[in-house]
């Protein structure tokens, strides 16, 4: 894998990573020193990177791993159990937000709602969208903030 490949596919997920490292860790120096440690091992490993399917899920596995190793060997041992994916259940609170996201959400157009699609849970970068889509990443800059702020209009 080269590196522009890596920094592509990889690098987005270091926010996702850096919350779930510290949300688990409970530092955020301690959560930092993972984010690094674990792309450390990804970039290691880099010759088997092109055979991950699904970066997100791998990463996000890699990233617990390495930070109930932390834990263990503080000597960490917690009540909850780690979680091994998202709750099933959002708090009432959050899930009532969460409705009003969606519902704002489905308000959008077509092209909108494909849009954040492509850049929220496909991950795409502005280039790749513009390659897609035919129009120019200032364009797609310009159409995602307006998106956002009728989004959060409605919210």
């Amino acid at each position: 894998m080269s590196p522009e490949e890596f920094i592509r596919r990889f690098l987005p997920l270091g926010d996702n990573l850096y919350r779930l490292a510290f949300s688990l860790l409970g530092s955020q120096e301690e959560a930092e020193d993972a984010i690094q440690d674990v792309f450390l091992k990804m970039w290691a490993s880099q010759k088997q990177l092109d055979t991950v399917r699904d970066p997100a899920s791998w990463s996000y596995i890699l990233m617990r791993n390495l930070c109930v190793d932390r834990l263990r060997a503080r000597g960490d041992r917690r009540q909850e159990p780690i979680p091994e994916g998202l709750p099933a259940e959002p708090p009432p609170e959050e899930d009532e937000r969460l409705q009003r996201i969606l519902s704002a959400v489905r308000s959008l157009s077509p092209k909108s709602r494909e849009l954040l699609r492509m850049r929220l849970v496909e991950g795409l970068p502005y280039d790749e969208i513009a390659r897609q889509t035919g129009q120019s990443e200032l364009a797609l800059r310009v159409a995602f903030h307006r998106i956002k702020n009728q989004i959060k209009k409605k919210i």
